[in-house]
């Protein structure tokens, strides 16, 4: 029969638990990335401790009920006990959190298109632009060209933008090792590994358009950058 201070109980182990600062602060980086889950090797960097230091910390949390662990390929990925009372961390003072933007350093995302000479090129070009430092960005094609094509180079050029760079075959080594893959008309020839997150996004091909139905393409790709870059940055 469950002891009717069970509940009680299991509060001041959460509590004992995020008397820790570094603690509370890993709790309130994955509150404010929900409903995504945190990759544990986002952590140490974003911290400046080392990843056996924040595992410690990490399984003080999921012990007492705070935190849940998801094992995803080599890595964990965290978020909020469904059970735990995401009020006790509602009114603390905003400069207690860290900054989850700090998550992104050292993220790798890399865009695929089938010849790497337009969406991906496009795509590439724009999160170098946008996103902040410290972040990777690749692109590459199931079957790439010889070439980008010229009406993407144009249009990227009245933006002061350019290529990511000359065409490359999408490599599978390339896809393990990064953190985010976003595929254009590939889905299908990119090869899947557990631990990488996955989007594939319904672009038209920039092939054969003009230079108006061109623009209107990075505009829809600019959007789509941003929301991967603001999902990113969340976890």
């Amino acid at each position: 029969m469950t002891s009717p201070t069970a509940p009680l109980e299991a509060r001041v182990e959460q509590f004992k638990a995020l008397g820790d600062t570094t603690r509370l602060q890993l709790a309130l980086m994955v509150k404010q990335a929900a409903p995504s889950p945190v990759c544990a090797c986002n952590f140490p960097e974003a911290f400046g401790m080392s990843q056996s230091t924040i595992s410690h910390h990490l399984g003080k949390l999921v012990k007492a009920g705070v935190l849940e662990r998801q094992k995803r390929g080599k890595w964990a990925y965290f978020t909020l006990n469904p059970d735990f009372d995401q009020n006790l961390l509602a009114n603390l003072a905003p400069e207690v959190a860290m900054n989850v933007n700090d998550a992104i350093t050292g993220t790798t995302i890399l865009f695929a298109c089938r010849q790497n000479a337009g969406r991906s090129q496009i795509a590439a070009a724009l999160a170098k632009q946008l996103a902040p430092k410290g972040v990777t960005i690749l692109s590459a094609g199931s079957e790439p060209a010889d070439a980008v094509h010229p009406v993407v180079v144009e249009a990227l050029a009245e933006l002061g933008l350019q290529p990511d760079s000359q065409p490359k075959p999408l490599d599978p080594a390339q896809v393990k090792t990064s953190d985010w893959v976003v595929t254009m008309g590939c889905g299908e020839a990119c090869p899947f590994f557990p631990g990488v997150h996955y989007q594939d996004w319904k672009i038209d091909d920039p092939s054969g358009r003009s230079l108006e139905e061109v623009r209107g393409i990075i505009d829809q790709i600019r959007t789509h950058v941003r929301e991967l870059l603001d999902t990113v940055s969340q976890g």
